[in-house]
């Protein structure tokens, strides 16, 4: 299971490093049977227009041999949830 810092930010957003948001991420997508063969995500920090926005994205996606038209529904719906609940950290260990 990956470590959360419990703090939260401005927003009320949980800050996560990204291995750990990448990690959860590809958990939520898997646990839809059509997505069971994805292999992950790439997140990457972004800069939004505003302070309300999240901090990050997803850069990239491993499908693997899962489709990649409905993953990729799958891994949108998933991380617009997301981005409503989680930071990146400032930890640059990732």
């Amino acid at each position: 299971m990956p470590l959360i810092t419990l703090e939260k930010n401005v927003q009320n957003r949980i800050l996560m490093s990204r291995t750990a948001l990448e990690e959860e991420i590809t958990k939520a997508v898997k646990a839809d049977d059509v997505c069971a063969a994805l292999v992950g995500v790439i997140v990457e920090r972004i800069h939004g227009q505003s302070s309300l926005e999240s901090n990050w994205a997803v850069k990239g996606i491993k499908f693997g041999t899962a489709d990649r038209d409905k993953a990729g529904h799958v891994v949108e719906a998933v991380v617009e949830r997301m981005q409503s609940a989680y930071n990146l950290s400032n930890d640059r260990s990732d």
